[in-house]
C-alpha cells in the first residue's frame, strides 16, 4: 500500500479560509487541480509502496517515538510555490510551529532505521493546487504574491496520521490507518 504520515487539517473556519483561497487560484488563468477539503493535510515522512510487515513496524516505532509529544498550536500563514517561478508544480500555504520542524525530524531518524530515506529538506506546507501548466501564470503569481504575509488562522494539531493513499483517475483516496494521539496541553 502506497502511505505516509501526516498532519490533518481539520478546523472548519480554517478550511474555509482555505477555501475562499482556492477559489481565488481558480480565477486565475493557470489550469490547475485544486485539493480537496478532505486531503489538505502536511506531509510529515512519505513511504511509499509498504507491505503490512513494514507497516506494523513502523506504527509500533512511531507509537512509541510519538508518544512524549504534546499537542501544539500550527498558524498557516503566507502562500508560495514549488519548485520554481519558471516551472511552477505545486501551490502552498506555509505551517508554522516550531513542533513541526522537532516533530518531522524525530519521525525521520526513527524511520531511517527502518530503511527510510528522504533526500530532500523538509519545507512545512499545505498543498492546497497542483499546477497543470505554467504558462498563463502572471495572474497566479500576482494573487501569490499579495498572500505572501497573509494569516490564514491556526488550528490545535492533537494527534499524527498514518495514512494509506489510493491512487485513482479522480485524485488520491487518503484513508487513516492508524491515529497517534499527542497529550493534551
Amino acid at each position: 500500500m502506497r502511505s505516509f504520515i501526516s498532519m490533518d487539517i481539520t478546523s472548519k473556519e480554517l478550511l474555509d479560509k482555505i477555501r475562499a483561497f482556492q477559489t481565488n487560484l481558480e480565477y486565475t488563468a493557470c489550469p490547475m487541480k485544486i485539493v480537496e477539503r478532505e486531503n489538505l493535510h502536511l506531509t510529515l515522512k512519505f513511504l511509499g509502496d509498504i507491505g503490512e510487515t513494514t507497516y506494523n513496524r513502523v506504527a509500533e516505532s512511531l507509537s512509541q517515538t510519538l508518544s512524549d509529544y504534546h499537542s501544539f498550536e500550527v498558524t498557516l500563514k503566507g502562500t508560495g510555490f514549488f519548485p520554481n517561478i519558471s516551472d511552477l508544480r505545486v501551490v502552498w500555504i506555509g505551517m508554522h510551529a516550531p513542533e513541526i520542524v522537532y516533530i518531522q525530524r524525530e519521525i525521520d531518524d526513527t524511520l531511517k532505521t527502518l530503511g527510510f530515506k528522504e533526500d530532500r529538506k523538509f519545507v512545512p506546507h499545505l498543498t492546497v493546487s497542483r499546477i497543470k501548466s505554467s504558462l498563463n501564470k502572471k495572474s497566479l503569481l500576482n494573487l501569490l504574491d499579495t498572500h505572501r504575509e497573509h494569516e490564514f488562522g491556526s488550528e490545535l494539531i492533537t494527534k499524527i496520521n498514518f495514512k494509506k493513499s489510493t491512487l485513482t483517475p479522480h485524485g488520491p483516496i487518503y484513508e487513516t490507518l492508524k491515529e497517534f494521539k499527542l497529550k493534551s496541553v
